[in-house]
């Protein structure tokens, strides 16, 4: 199920943008026919109502995505809860986004939606900047909020010299799946992440004795970055 933002997860281009207080919309889609999609992307992103609203948005495809059907991950990203009310109400008067739905529904069925918040960046967005970027998205149950969150910044702190970002969320709609949170973390390619898993982080045994009893894993996924479209 879907975002799993950052993560998702991750400004993604992650790494031009500030997330603190922005707000996100996640879609999982089932797609057949991926170029089609990219193209009604594009048309209604190059539409009058897509260059009217500050959204930035975000398509990834799934690496692996476990037994879920979703081939590929939407994230649109608000700077303000305000600005994602207005670009809501922009898109829902518009034939250009109506236009959009039907030619989005022709070639993908929506798996699950999400809206989130991000709340915490791990590390230096500038050590990811490529296009085809990797992330993978940790979907959880936190129980405690504020020791998460302090580990998550106390484990981010004492790596300096990893070359990643990470982006932690609130989760507040996700459908039936009971993730209350979800951590991404981004490299600048599939190879980098692989390379770099988080057992072998300074703290790491530390990181994992304080969230053990506050935090369930329910999901992981892998995507890697198709293209972005991000707002003047």
């Amino acid at each position: 199920m879907l975002l799993r933002a950052a993560c998702f997860l991750s400004a993604l281009i992650f790494s031009q943008l500030s997330f603190s207080q922005a707000f996100f919309q996640g879609f999982d889609l089932v797609v057949t026919n991926p170029a089609a999609a990219v193209a009604a992307l594009n048309k209604y992103q190059e539409s009058p109502t897509g260059e009217a609203n500050d959204s930035n948005t975000f398509l990834y495809r799934y690496l692996a995505n476990g037994s879920r059907e979703a081939t590929h991950l939407v994230v649109v990203v608000y700077p303000s809860a305000n600005v994602m009310e207005e670009t809501l109400a922009l898109n829902g008067s518009s034939p250009d986004w109506l236009q959009f739905a039907e030619e989005m529904s022709a070639v993908a069925e929506i798996e699950n939606e999400i809206i989130g918040q991000f709340i915490a960046t791990g590390g230096d967005p500038a050590n990811v900047t490529s296009p085809a970027r990797a992330g993978v998205i940790y979907e959880m149950t936190v129980s405690d909020p504020v020791t998460y969150l302090n580990a998550f910044n106390e484990l981010s702190a004492a790596n300096p010299d990893v070359k990643t970002v990470s982006y932690l969320s609130a989760l507040l709609a996700n459908g039936e799946n009971p993730s209350t949170h979800n951590a991404v973390s981004w490299f600048n390619s599939p190879s980098e992440l692989l390379m770099n898993q988080p057992q072998t982080y300074n703290g790491w045994g530390t990181f994992l004795e304080k969230i053990s009893d506050v935090r369930t894993i329910e999901s992981t996924a892998m995507v890697q970055m198709v293209t972005s479209w991000v707002s003047d």
